[in-house]
């Protein structure tokens, strides 16, 4: 039977609804996703969320000590709590990669500046205290290390072979959000003058990086860590920075001498 107009028509559709062999394109597009779930699954457990805490000592703005004493005013300034101190517990959040399965964790300087506490959340929902055992304020690198062994360490990369254009994917926790996976390109290197101490060689990308991704992992493609997300240019913005992990290499080796 000869096939009319119609069934060739309905071949069509279907080849539309995805029924028949995929175009390159399309094929390629699915290779990508792939390699981007890959890297997901494979960072994931040496990725962690830090919650730090410290309590800090205020004094509440008023007169000095004697300026109503012996007034009638006295006891009401006094009862008020004016020109005394008060304690208030400040809270920071941030993020951090594995360097070694020793429990040593690698994360920025500014977010754990000052903590009294630091607690280490990993993926799979264990939660530690981590101490700070090296800092560096210029380069703002600090690491930690926690009481555990076993932990799956991420392989770092070469950042002096990245370039310009090629794929960037963050890990992280914004806005305390564990475990977010971004996805951009390394937008330029060597950004300096950004008013951040006196180092100046960072990795611009616009995978999307907010307060929270601090000291979490910048991967390649293959899933190496090529830096360490550090700061952004503003909120929504879109433009992220990071310290080349070739530096955070080096100061770690420093640390562990």
């Amino acid at each position: 039977m000869t096939r009319g107009r119609r069934d060739e028509a309905l071949d069509g559709l279907a080849l539309a609804a995805g029924d028949g062999p995929k175009p390159a394109a399309a094929a390629s597009a699915v290779g990508l996703q792939q390699d981007f779930i890959r890297v997901a699954e494979q960072l994931k457990p040496s990725v962690v969320s830090l919650k730090t805490s410290r309590v800090v000592t205020y004094r509440m703005p008023g007169f000095p000590d004697d300026f109503f004493r012996g007034t009638p005013w006295e006891g009401m300034f006094r009862d008020f709590g004016y020109g005394q101190p008060f304690r208030q517990r400040q809270q920071g959040q941030g993020s951090g990669i594995v360097l070694d399965s020793r429990g040593y964790i690698l994360t920025n300087h500014h977010v754990v500046a000052g903590a009294q506490e630091i607690l280490v959340r990993f993926a799979d929902g264990r939660e530690v205290k981590g101490k700070v055992v090296g800092s560096n304020q210029r380069f703002d690198l600090a690491l930690l290390q926690v009481p555990l062994t076993g932990l799956r360490a991420a392989p770092l990369g070469d950042s002096d072979k990245i370039q310009v254009g090629q794929w960037a994917i963050a890990i992280g926790s914004p806005f305390g959000l564990e475990q977010t996976v971004t996805v951009g390109v390394v937008s330029a290197t060597g950004r300096k003058g950004l008013g951040q101490g006196t180092y100046g060689d960072f990795i611009q990308t616009d995978a999307s990086i907010n307060p929270g991704n601090s000291g979490g992992p910048l991967l390649d493609i293959n899933g190496q860590v090529i830096g360490i997300n550090s700061m952004i240019a503003s909120v929504g913005q879109g433009i992220g920075f990071a310290i080349p992990i070739n530096l955070a290499k080096k100061t770690v080796r420093e640390w562990l001498k």
